[in-house]
């Protein structure tokens, strides 16, 4: 962010147990840093191969997009997220 470069972030596998000292200190974070994570972050990518998993994380996501405005994404591989992190990263640059 620093660089003031846009950017994609991938969570491969990301866990749905989270202690609640990272999820508080990660909410933190971005409520200190909301205004800038959000004019740069294009999308947020979870990485799951479980279908379910993918499909519960899509309906957190639209939760999560409404409140930051961040597109929240999900991807069945590592090589798919990527790829979509590059047509994400095209389509910012198109527009």
């Amino acid at each position: 962010m620093a660089h003031g470069v846009p950017f994609v972030l991938i969570y491969l596998e990301p866990g749905d147990d989270e202690a609640h000292a990272n999820r508080k200190l990660r909410s933190l974070w971005l409520k200190m840093h909301k205004e800038a994570f959000g004019h740069l972050c294009i999308s947020l990518i979870s990485v799951l191969a479980d279908e379910a998993r993918r499909a519960h994380f899509d309906a957190m996501g639209k939760i999560g997009e409404q409140a930051s405005g961040i597109r929240y994404e999900t991807a069945a591989t590592q090589a798919e997220g990527e790829a979509l992190a590059q047509r994400r990263i095209a389509q910012y640059g198109a527009a």
